[in-house]
């Protein structure tokens, strides 16, 4: 593994930042937990289709913009985050990262998830797992791009990422209309 700031080894920051993505997710859902279950007192019928409605709706909207423009923080975590040691730093900005409410998220993929899970109305359990799972998926691109030398996956990710993020929204749409359906049936 290359070096990362004079440290041999990433591998300790990457954790450090691991962590905190996944508990950033996990707060976020247990947020969804509680919103799904204010949403639960609408008739499933209803839930269902402002489900599909919702995911056609910002895949459609993700399909069509050369960015998508959905409601979000674009500004950067501020340095003051590391003032106490680069290990808490790349911790709290994971976590922040992780949250999905503040830092650019590119794809209408996590927002077709969370509303899913609004409308779904899962246990609260499963809401908090899928959540805290989209909090430490997205420490691997950093993963990826410290265990990979010469900056290959960054060259990769700078050709292809709209392709991906809108191919995220395409599987995040696919499954949730799935589930709608033989969920209903």
């Amino acid at each position: 593994m290359a070096s990362v700031r004079g440290q041999s080894s990433p591998l300790p920051l990457w954790l450090a930042f691991a962590v905190g993505t996944t508990l950033g997710g996990a707060v976020t859902g247990l947020g969804l937990a509680v919103a799904s279950g204010l949403a639960s007192v609408l008739p499933l019928p209803v839930r269902a289709m402002a489900a599909v409605g919702v995911t056609l709706g910002l895949l459609l909207l993700d399909l069509t913009q050369a960015k998508l423009r959905l409601p979000q923080r674009e500004t950067l975590i501020p340095q003051e985050v590391f003032a106490q040691g680069m290990a808490r730093g790349i911790a709290w900005f994971g976590f922040e990262y992780g949250t999905g409410v503040r830092t650019l998220i590119p794809s209408a993929a996590s927002y077709i998830t969370a509303w899913a899970l609004v409308m779904f109305h899962l246990p609260w359990w499963q809401t908090l797992l899928v959540a805290t799972v989209f909090g430490f998926s997205r420490s691997w691109a950093a993963g990826l791009a410290m265990a990979l030398s010469k900056g290959a996956w960054s060259v990769f990710l700078g050709r292809h990422s709209r392709l991906l993020e809108r191919l995220g929204s395409v599987v995040a749409a696919t499954l949730v209309l799935a589930a709608v359906v033989f969920g209903l049936s």
